[in-house]
């Protein structure tokens, strides 16, 4: 529900006629129809499947697709494992200020030995300038939840200048 929710304010505050600067995504609310069909696929364990639709909205910017994608590489789950792979999403889905991502990226990162943590800092930051969230126009914040006396996290993607769009890195050269 909360999800309907999620697109359908995107959907609604989104201009008429705004398109996605990829010919693939009619909307910002397509997008987000997308990213959930991935979740769907992840939770069932159909990787190969929630592979093919995360991975599009993880690299238009999407904070949850970033974050299960991180999980695909950290596990190799459809994809090889690659902890570099999966730190250097997990770090870029961790800039939305979500406090269990950053809490789980800094216990793995501080486990991870100096010359490691230099690669993921470098991949990291080549992650952000790709998927961050100023270069894909997603803005995150804390909002009230009925009922509830914390915060939900939420992170929303805007139409905006065009952008690059950088294919998912499936093995490091």
């Amino acid at each position: 529900m909360k999800t309907l929710i999620l697109v359908l304010t995107v959907f609604l505050t989104t201009p008429a006629g705004a398109q996605f600067h990829d010919s693939k995504f009619e909307s910002i609310a397509q997008l987000y129809g997308d990213e959930e069909r991935g979740l769907r696929y992840y939770e069932r364990g159909e990787y190969d499947r929630a592979f093919e639709y995360l991975s599009e909205t993880a690299t238009r910017g999407l904070k949850k697709s970033q974050y299960l994608l991180a999980f695909m590489f950290l596990k190799g789950q459809h994809v090889d494992k690659s902890i570099l792979l999966g730190m250097s999403w997990l770090g870029v889905a961790a800039e939305s200020g979500n406090e269990e991502w950053v809490n789980l990226y800094n216990r793995l990162y501080a486990s991870s030995n100096p010359a490691q943590q230099q690669m993921i800092d470098r991949k990291v930051e080549q992650y952000k300038r790709q998927y961050g969230m100023q270069v894909m126009n997603v803005h995150c914040t804390e909002q009230p939840v009925t009922g509830s006396r914390r915060p939900e996290h939420r992170c929303l993607k805007t139409d905006g200048p065009a952008h690059e769009i950088f294919p998912v890195e499936l093995t490091l050269e």
